[in-house]
């Protein structure tokens, strides 16, 4: 029977992942470098590989470590949450937490309140972007934790998927659609997945479009809409009672689904991130 992976060894892996170093690493968890350098020799005996790829500067994550990244990343996360509910330790530290304008406000009203009564060491920083922005974010470090939408794929691995959403073609009243005369589109800035999704389709379909609204408020796009001047692409679950959704025999191609996935820099989350994420997971539905 193979040897049981040790929590600790596996501390010390993400700790040298989030940090790049095994000397940043062994002075954070205060260890010897010697004793940082064992801990990853006994669990690439155990993994039968190379973790990392090592150079004077920093260490890089061979396939082999990115794979062991991945799939013990929620073990971890798992035995910091039951490790504090068995000893009744409070969670406490600071989350960046980057979400899309679109959902800010209804995820915070859903999360929110327990966040507060369960965790009040826990401090919330939100910074709102499309995900273009978000990953951009999540990679210089910005972030801690970002929630992010894109198409829904089997072979998608950012991230944990925890819900999805069915995007649309949408319309308001008395707004003309020749054949010929571009699109007036709403939509939101660069980065955008729905931006980008909406322009290469009607591109690859040869039809011109305009943007008349660009704005990082979906709240601007969707006047826009209601007041007849575009068309926008947006979730189907937030459509309004004066817009219709656009058909395909009218040249709107169905939209893919597009899954919800929160997304972390590399290595281990903190706790008060990890508790963050749960609730999230538990209470924010579309």
């Amino acid at each position: 029977m193979p040897a049981p992976l040790d929590i600790d060894v596996l501390r010390t892996f993400h700790t040298i992942v989030r940090l790049g170093q095994f000397r940043a690493a062994s002075l954070q968890l205060n260890r010897s470098p010697s004793a940082v350098s064992s801990q990853i020799r006994r669990l690439e005996e155990q993994a039968g590989g190379r973790l990392f790829e090592r150079d004077n500067q920093a260490v890089t994550l061979t396939p082999l470590g990115r794979r062991v990244l991945l799939e013990t990343a929620e073990l971890l996360q798992a035995h910091d949450r039951i490790l504090a509910g068995l000893t009744g330790q409070p969670v406490v530290g600071e989350v960046r937490f980057g979400v899309a304008e679109d959902y800010a406000a209804s995820l915070l009203k859903a999360v929110l309140p327990r966040l507060r009564s369960e965790h009040p060491g826990i401090a919330l920083q939100v910074l709102t972007g499309n995900s273009g922005q978000l990953r951009r974010w999540l990679g210089q470090g910005l972030l801690d934790l970002a929630l992010l939408v894109g198409p829904q794929s089997a072979g998608q691995t950012e991230g944990e998927m925890f819900g999805s959403t069915q995007p649309v073609w949408v319309a308001g009243p008395g707004l003309s659609l020749g054949d010929d005369a571009p699109v007036p589109l709403a939509l939101h800035g660069e980065g955008c997945s729905y931006r980008e999704l909406g322009i290469d389709l009607l591109t690859g379909q040869g039809r011109g479009w305009q943007a008349v609204v660009t704005s990082a408020a979906s709240s601007a796009l969707e006047a826009a809409v209601e007041l007849g001047q575009a068309v926008a692409i947006i979730d189907q679950a937030r459509m309004t009672a004066t817009m219709r959704e656009l058909t395909p025999e009218e040249g709107f191609p169905r939209l893919p689904w597009h899954a919800l996935r929160l997304a972390s820099p590399p290595g281990e989350r903190s706790p008060a991130c990890a508790h963050l994420a749960s609730l999230i997971a538990e209470d924010f539905r579309l």
